[in-house]
Formats: C-alpha cells, structure tokens, sequence
C-alpha cells in the first residue's frame, strides 16, 4: 500500500456517524467519547495503517483470517472501533462490543 492519506469516508455504526458530523453523543457510551474523539482524529490524520500502529502499538490490530482487512483499534475493555482501507479511504466504520463477536471484511 503506498503512502496516502485516510479520509473517513462512512459508518457502520449510526452513533459514530452522529459523533463525527454533529457532536451527537447520545449513541455511544459517555465513558468512550474522549476515547472516539481522538481515535477518529488519528484515523483522519494518518496517511498509512503503520502511523496508527505506531500510536496505538498493542491497542492497534489488522484481523486475520475472513477478517483479513479489517482493522481494529481498542476503545476501551472490549470495545473497538474498526474500519477497512478502500480506494484512500477509512470506510465501515464501526462501534462494537468484541466479546464473542466475528468480524469479516465486505
């Protein structure tokens, strides 16, 4: 993957999306807002998935397997938020509980 930089370009998650265009926080856990606020800023200032690998080192993973693509970055306990890199640029982005939960790429 060559050098670029990562626009957020849609969510998954209906909450996420209220956040990141409205300041909405009635869809996600008031505990996680300082959390998500500086998650997507990191995701929408990085130009590769190694510069937030670099932020977020062991909070910070590529799946594997049938979720190969899909990203990961730790919120809090078992909370992610997790996104795929397509055409140069974060899409899906998603809130989840990861307890027990598969995660596969579209």
């Amino acid at each position: 993957m060559e050098d670029l930089i990562l626009a957020i370009k849609n969510f998954s998650h209906k909450g996420l999306k209220q956040f990141y265009y409205d300041g909405n926080e009635s869809g996600l856990n008031p505990n996680h807002i300082d959390s998500i606020a500086f998650i997507l800023d990191a995701v929408e200032a990085s130009h590769h998935p190694k510069d937030l690998k670099a932020i977020y080192r062991d909070k910070f993973s590529e799946k594997k397997g049938s979720g190969k693509g899909v990203y990961s970055i730790k919120v809090n306990g078992n909370w992610r938020i997790t996104f795929q890199i397509q055409d140069e640029g974060a899409e899906f982005l998603d809130y989840i509980d990861y307890h027990g939960k598969k995660i596969k790429a579209r």
